[in-house]
C-alpha cells in the first residue's frame, strides 16, 4: 500500500524540513533565512555564555526535560529556560527536535543516500533542470553552489538502484540539460558534531592524522519489520513535527491511526536504530556564518575516518562527516565534512590543506545564500509510497522516471 507525504502536507512544517537537510544531508540552514527572521537576528548577534552552556547542554542531551536542563545550567527558573529555548530557534540558531533516519535499517533491499554535483551550461537556466529533476520521486533537495566561473547545483537524492541513476543523469548529460555530473553514495554512517562555542573560530588543521579513537562509522542492516504506521510516521518525525501534528495530518487523508499507535511507532523505531533524536546549533548567528562542503581524496583511504574526525574537533564550527564512494568508473573513496563555520577558517582552509601531504586532492563547494524570492532550491521528504509492507523492501520505478524526462526533452524540441 503507497504511503506519502504530499507538499501541501509538509506545508506547516516547511521551516523543520530545511532544518532536518542538515541533520540528514548536511546541507545547511543560511539559504530558508526570511526577511523576518533576518529582522529578529539583526537585533543581537551574540549569543550570551549562558546560552551558550544552554546549547551544548541540548545538543548532548537531546531527551533532557526543562527541570534536567535547569540542574546542567545557570538559569533558575524552567520558564527562563523555555523563554530561552524559543528566542535561540526564532534566531535561528537552535534547531529540532529533528530524527536522523539510519536508512539501511529501513529495508531489506539495499538503499543509499546519494550525494550529486551538477555542472550547468551557463547560459542554462536553473529552475528547467530542477524541474527535470523534480521527475525523479526520491530526490530530496537541489540547492545551488556559490561559483564565480561555473552554475553548479548540489542534490541529494536516496536510491534503491545506482546504477539507474547514473543512467538517468547521462541522458540528462546527452541532451543538454546539464553538462556534466557527479554522484557520490554514502559509504559510512554520518556523524553530527555541534560545535563548542567557547572553541576557536579559526582552528589549525596540524593535528588531522594524530591517531584518535574513532566512532563506529560501519553501516547497519534491516533486522526490524516496520508497519504500515511506523513508514506513514517517519517523514514527518525527520522534519520535527509533533506527535499531535501528526495524527491531525495523517487523519485528512483517511488513515486513522490513534495517539498510542503513532507514539508507539516512534518509540519503536527509536529503540531498534532507525531513528535518533538530536539537535543541531550554529556556531555563530547566521548572518555570521557560512557553509561549505569539502570533499577530499587521502593517499592511505583507511586514514579518511580519522581526518574526518580530527577536522576542526571540539572548535567553533559544526560539522557533519561521512565516508562516500564515487559511483561510475573511479569508484574511489573520500572523505565528507560539511561544515558551518567562521568565514575566516573557509578563508584559510585551502592554504592549510594544501601543507598536508596526506591530502591528495580537494574540492571546496560554498553553498550560495539568496533572499527566498529566488527559485533556485527545492526540497521534500523521503517519498516511501512504493515500500512493500510484506516484503519489507523500498524500490523506485527508475523506469517510470526514464520515460517521463525523454517525454519532457521532446515536448520541449517540438516546443522550440
Amino acid at each position: 500500500m503507497p504511503f506519502y507525504l504530499t507538499a501541501n502536507r509538509i506545508q506547516r512544517f516547511h521551516r523543520k524540513f530545511h532544518s532536518f537537510l542538515w541533520w540528514c544531508f548536511h546541507v545547511g540552514q543560511r539559504f530558508i533565512t526570511s526577511g523576518s527572521q533576518m529582522h529578529i537576528m539583526g537585533k543581537n548577534n551574540r549569543i550570551t555564555d549562558s546560552e551558550k552552556e544552554l546549547l551544548h547542554t541540548i545538543g548532548k542531551n537531546p531527551e533532557a526535560s526543562m527541570k534536567e536542563l535547569l540542574s546542567h545550567t545557570k538559569y533558575k527558573w524552567e520558564k527562563t529556560i523555555k523563554r530561552k529555548i524559543k528566542q535561540l530557534k526564532e534566531q535561528p540558531v537552535l534547531y529540532g527536535p529533528l530524527y536522523d533516519t539510519n536508512y539501511p535499517k529501513l529495508c531489506k533491499n539495499p538503499f543509499h543516500k546519494l550525494h550529486c554535483i551538477l555542472d550547468l551550461d551557463l547560459d542554462q537556466n536553473c529552475e528547467t533542470v530542477i524541474s527535470y529533476l523534480k521527475l525523479i520521486e526520491p530526490l530530496r533537495f537541489v540547492i545551488p553552489i556559490l561559483s564565480s566561473h561555473r552554475k553548479l547545483l548540489t542534490a541529494g537524492f536516496s536510491s534503491s538502484d545506482n546504477a539507474a541513476m547514473v543512467t538517468i543523469f547521462e541522458i540528462l548529460k546527452e541532451n543538454g540539460i546539464i553538462s556534466d555530473y557527479i554522484i557520490r553514495a554514502f559509504r559510512s554512517k554520518r556523524i553530527v558534531e555541534n560545535p563548542n562555542l567557547f572553541g576557536d573560530f579559526n582552528p589549525s588543521l596540524d593535528d588531522l592524522l594524530t591517531p584518535c579513537s574513532i566512532p563506529d562509522m560501519s553501516l547497519d542492516h534491516h533486522d526490524t519489520a516496520w508497519t504500515e504506521c511506523d513508514i506513514s510516521v517517519l517523514p514527518y518525525l525527520e522534519g520535527g513535527a509533533k506527535l499531535i501534528d501528526i495524527l491531525r495530518e495523517e487523519k485528512k487523508v483517511q488513515k486513522n491511526w490513534t495517539y498510542e499507535q503513532i507514539k508507539y511507532s516512534r518509540e519503536k523505531m527509536a529503540k531498534n536504530g532507525l531513528i535518533k533524536k538530536g539537535y543541531v546549533f550554529d556556531p555563530f548567528p547566521p548572518p555570521q556564518c557560512v557553509e561549505f562542503r569539502l570533499i577530499f581524496k587521502a593517499k592511505d583511504a583507511a586514514l579518511i575516518p580519522r581526518i574526518l574526525y580530527n577536522f576542526g574537533k571540539g572548535e567553533r564550527l559544526l560539522k557533519g562527516y561521512a565516508v562516500l564512494q564515487e559511483l561510475g568508473g573511479k569508484k574511489c573513496k573520500l572523505g565528507s565534512i560539511n561544515c558551518t563555520s567562521h568565514p575566516l577558517f573557509l578563508k584559510d582552509l585551502i592554504h592549510k590543506l594544501d601543507s598536508i601531504d596526506e591530502i591528495r586532492e580537494k574540492e571546496i563547494y560554498t553553498m550560495r545564500s539568496f533572499p527566498p524570492a529566488e527559485n533556485y532550491f527545492f526540497i521534500r521528504p523521503l517519498e516511501l509510497k512504493y515500500f512493500d509492507v510484506d516484503k519489507q523492501t523500498l524500490e523506485y520505478p527508475y523506469r517510470v522516471y526514464e520515460e517521463k524526462i525523454r517525454e519532457k526533452i521532446e515536448c520541449e524540441i517540438v516546443v522550440r
